[in-house]
């Protein structure tokens, strides 16, 4: 079947530092999934999909919900890097999420030129979910056991995010997309719970960063 370029706003052509992408293109059969959105391939994320004509290069306010991520999927480290508990997330681990994604969704739209606070008519936003984490090593309980040997890792582990878009006065859903990151760079070190914690926020302002591109295009 044949492929249609759409100059949509969110498909922009972008290089990033974790991905480079070739010519976004939206495919002409809607997805059995979301109605009324179509599957975008080339996207730099690994799954999206957008409403054909969504215009999301209009927008320049977007109001950012609570990153949600009480439902993840929780993957447990290997054996030999975990005491004898599962890996939990727990309240302050998931209140520490939420803050990291509002900082960072804020930087990138300053960055970007976006308002998170101005009223407008035409408001995107942007509601997101860390929908599975599978964590290299449980630091926090190894640092709470005397004598156990130091933990290394190649990195702090994976997530997996779904974040929507919506046109906020209709409440029309616009694009979705999932894609999943390694935490960290992925070399390896002596692991702990501080370099854990600054690998998340760095790859939550990459998720938000690159989310702000497709929205303004540049």
């Amino acid at each position: 079947m044949n492929k249609l370029h759409r100059a949509l706003g969110f498909l922009a052509v972008t290089i990033i530092s974790t991905a480079c992408t070739g010519t976004p293109t939206l495919e002409d059969e809607p997805s059995a999934e979301f109605a009324g959105l179509n599957k975008v391939s080339s996207s730099g994320f690994r799954e999206a999909w957008a409403r054909p004509g969504a215009g999301l290069a209009q927008y320049k306010v977007i109001q950012v919900s609570n990153l949600l991520s009480a439902n993840a999927e929780i993957r447990q480290p290997s054996s030999s890097k975990r005491i004898r508990k599962d890996w939990e997330l727990t309240p302050a681990r998931q209140q520490a999420l939420t803050r990291g994604w509002s900082d960072a969704m804020n930087a990138a739209a300053d960055k970007h030129g976006i308002s998170t606070t101005s009223d407008s008519e035409k408001v995107l936003r942007v509601d997101a979910e860390i929908t599975r984490i599978a964590p290299n090593a449980d630091l926090e309980q190894a640092q709470m056991t005397a004598g156990l040997a130091t933990v290394y890792t190649e990195d702090s582990g994976e997530a997996s995010i779904e974040i929507r878009l919506y046109d906020q006065g209709s409440n029309t859903l616009l694009v979705v997309i999932r894609d999943r990151r390694r935490i960290g760079a992925q070399m390896w070190a002596n692991a702990s719970t501080q370099l854990a914690a600054a690998n998340m926020r760095n790859l939550l302002n990459t998720w938000a960063n690159q989310v702000l591109l497709r929205i303004t295009g540049n």
